[in-house]
């Protein structure tokens, strides 16, 4: 499974959606700064990873989110 959809996927069981909208903002969601925070961390933990905090704050949408976690997994 490439890294993208094993992302789409994680994201898929935290918001218990089936689709996901990558144009649409966290906020679609139901998501806050603080939810985004948190699920970072997870994936963090998850991957191995570190998010840089200049980046995750100017997350807007689903796809920015994406984008950034795949960047970081190796």
């Amino acid at each position: 499974m490439d890294n993208k959809l094993m992302v789409e996927n994680l994201i898929k069981e935290k918001l218990n959606i089936s689709d996901i909208d990558e144009t649409a903002t966290i906020a679609t969601y139901g998501l806050d700064s603080l939810d985004v925070v948190e699920f970072l961390i997870e994936l963090e933990d998850k991957f191995n990873v570190s998010f840089d905090s200049e980046d995750t704050k100017n997350i807007k949408t689903v796809g920015e989110l994406i984008n950034l976690v795949t960047s970081q997994i190796k």
